[in-house]
């Protein structure tokens, strides 16, 4: 089976085993696009790093976390073949759609 468009919101946080599994969380979200998970997660976690080499994507996830007033999540671009945390740590990382 081929899928060719993204699960509903929240969707993606039960099939990871739902909120408990991000609650109170440092989560990194490589290949976050315009955030579409990153923002699923960020309900639930202490924060959230989505990183996409795609500017314009990186952009619009900023722009929607601004407007809907959503200090958790944090969007750098980026590539995931060489993140660049420094010396961040993180709880759990995602590399959902990303491929």
């Amino acid at each position: 089976m081929v899928v060719t468009r993204h699960p509903r919101a929240g969707r993606e946080v039960r099939a990871f085993g739902g909120a408990g599994l991000f609650r109170g969380k440092d989560v990194l979200d490589v290949g976050t696009g315009n955030g579409r998970l990153a923002f699923d997660v960020a309900a639930y976690a202490r924060r959230v790093l989505g990183i996409d080499p795609s500017d314009e994507s990186v952009r619009a996830a900023r722009a929607r976390a601004e407007t809907e007033g959503i200090h958790n999540v944090e969007f750098r671009v980026g590539d995931a073949a060489a993140l660049d945390v420094g010396r961040e740590r993180f709880d759990l990382a995602l590399f959902s759609w990303s491929l």
